[in-house]
């Protein structure tokens, strides 16, 4: 079972050396912020009846539990709770909660209960404020969390049920250490105090807030923070929250003739001339006229810059007629029916077949014709002979 962080004295952690962060850092003493909850608290009707310290080996992490006189509710004192840091690894906070006579263990209020100040500017200022209005406001949060203890006794939970709430604190919320579960888990086989019903979600409840008793200073607030919110969360309570200031909505006369018309709609008309508008765009109509005298046009899609493909096409058309390739390699190109050639290229622009090219032809069909006749008769032969090959294997067989 992991060591239970080791309480300290007041005088101890008075006794720890103030840090030295440079200009920008606004040190909170351990020392004033004792100062302010006492006087804050004494201002405002309440008295210390119990004060619990723990802080890490050198002082430099420490927080303070307070537990007051006022307790409405026999199980539940109110207490006043904050954590204080010198290593900048920790932000002051502080915050009105529970305190569980029962098991002495921490309530404290997931919203609305706390309070964080880095140490900058006028934080020394700020924390002084922010004391005043958590104990200004210490009955709501109290009234809160006796409202949620209530809810509580009234949930029953199965061990399955409660396995479960602790997977989620372990794994997700990640709030209690693999040694703190453990702790968690023995709690419900064995309780170390009597509950009226130990399958409540109040007795689960204080199953986990044991095991937090072994948090570190840096994480134990956050940690009771945390666990209170994933409770009340799950299981809907009210929430701790001051009033909001929402904006009334202004009143409509559904009776007017005026329609109403859908701000994020949008016309027919509009939607059509934006389509023609940017097939328009998308197209470029491009004319050009090749070295004999014919013109073309064709539409040629913006995937480039216009410009550019213009340019390009001027350089080919532009091309001296000894360098053109033939016919076949104009992509697009197909010549008119009355279409005559000249000049040295007549030979193959012509669609007239030569003497020449006629006579040679003829010659392939004729040897294509003794080829395929030649062909058939090796085939006769090969199955004459496959069928004699049969003959005498089937009167061997036999």
């Amino acid at each position: 079972m992991p060591k239970k962080i080791a309480e300290c004295t007041k005088a101890h952690l008075v006794s720890v050396p103030l840090p030295n962060h440079g200009a920008t850092y606004t040190v909170i003493s351990h020392q004033s912020v004792m100062d302010y909850v006492y006087t804050e608290l004494a201002a405002a009707g309440f008295s210390v009846v119990h004060e619990e310290y723990r802080c890490t080996a050198d002082g430099q992490i420490a927080h303070g539990i307070y537990k007051l006189n006022f307790n409405n509710d026999p199980e539940l004192s109110m207490m006043f709770a904050w954590t204080n840091s010198y290593n900048k690894q920790v932000r002051f906070k502080c915050g009105v909660g529970g305190y569980i006579n029962l098991t002495g263990t921490t309530m404290v209020c997931g919203d609305m209960g706390s309070w964080a100040r880095k140490h900058t500017g006028t934080a020394d200022e700020e924390t002084i404020k922010t004391i005043q209005d958590q104990i200004a406001n210490a009955h709501m949060y109290y009234n809160q969390l006796c409202a949620d203890k209530e809810s509580m006794k009234g949930i029953t939970l199965n061990k399955r049920k409660q396995a479960q709430l602790l997977g989620i604190l372990f794994a997700e919320y990640q709030i209690l250490t693999t040694e703190q579960a453990s702790i968690v888990r023995q709690q419900m086989d064995r309780p170390s105090h009597v509950y009226v019903d130990s399958n409540s979600l109040w007795a689960f409840y204080n199953f986990v807030t044991i095991a937090l008793q072994h948090s570190h200073p840096k994480t134990w607030m956050e940690d009771q923070r945390v666990l209170h919110y994933f409770i009340s969360t799950v299981n809907n309570f009210q929430q701790c929250n001051t009033p909001a200031q929402i904006a009334a909505p202004v009143p409509t006369d559904i009776t007017a003739e005026t329609p109403v018309v859908n701000p994020n709609q949008v016309d027919l008309e509009d939607l059509i001339a934006i389509a023609e508008a940017e097939q328009a765009m998308s197209e470029t109509i491009v004319t050009y006229t090749d070295p004999v005298g014919n013109t073309f046009e064709a539409p040629v899609v913006n995937e480039s810059d216009p410009e550019d493909e213009e340019e390009d096409l001027n350089d080919w058309v532009n091309l001296p007629v000894e360098e053109l390739a033939k016919p076949e390699d104009f992509p697009g190109y197909e010549p008119a029916d009355d279409q005559e050639y000249t000049g040295e290229n007549a030979s193959y622009m012509s669609l007239e077949v030569s003497p020449e090219d006629r006579e040679q032809a003829e010659l392939d069909v004729i040897k294509f014709d003794e080829k395929d006749a030649s062909e058939d008769a090796n085939l006769d032969d090969l199955i004459f002979n496959i069928e004699d090959e049969d003959e005498d294997d089937s009167s061997d067989f036999f």
